[in-house]
């Protein structure tokens, strides 16, 4: 009889930590997040910004605003491939080519935000611009009659 009434109330606890459980979570609300898969980019042509979001309300009209190193603000919503529409899933995904930014770009930290069409700030991530490599120097053979030249064979 005690094995009954003790199994009875392990089993009753478990079932009601579940239940109390599974409320929480169907009650959380998931937060929309910004994650930026090449947040180190090289200022060169051909570049792109990969990026992806999560947790937002389907069909949700979210704009992409990006703050340069310098502090200049774009709007990037109409520079990304396809457009920043979460699905039923509430994600979505796109790429920045920022080619045609590479005049005003400079090296260091910017900022992607994703905002509602209130223009309040629902996620955003750092990307880092780093300058392209400075172009090796040819080596040239030196000139017949120049300093440092090498007198012709015979």
């Amino acid at each position: 009889m005690k094995r009954k009434f003790g199994l009875s109330l392990i089993l009753g606890s478990v079932g009601v930590l579940a239940m109390g459980c599974a409320s929480v979570g169907g009650d959380m609300k998931q937060v929309p997040t910004l994650i930026v898969t090449t947040p180190v980019v090289q200022l060169a042509p051909g570049g792109q910004i990969v990026m992806y979001g999560t947790g937002y309300t389907p069909k949700q009209e979210v704009s992409i605003i990006f703050a340069d190193p310098g502090g200049g603000m774009s709007g990037l919503s109409s520079a990304v491939t396809p457009a920043p529409i979460p699905n039923k899933e509430g994600a979505w995904a796109a790429a920045w080519n920022y080619a045609p930014y590479l005049k005003m770009l400079k090296p260091g930290t910017g900022m992607i935000s994703i905002v509602d069409a209130n223009f309040k700030t629902l996620a955003h991530a750092p990307v880092v611009f780093v300058a392209p490599p400075k172009p090796k120097p040819v080596a040239t053979k030196p000139e017949a009659g120049k300093p440092g030249a090498k007198p012709p064979a015979r």
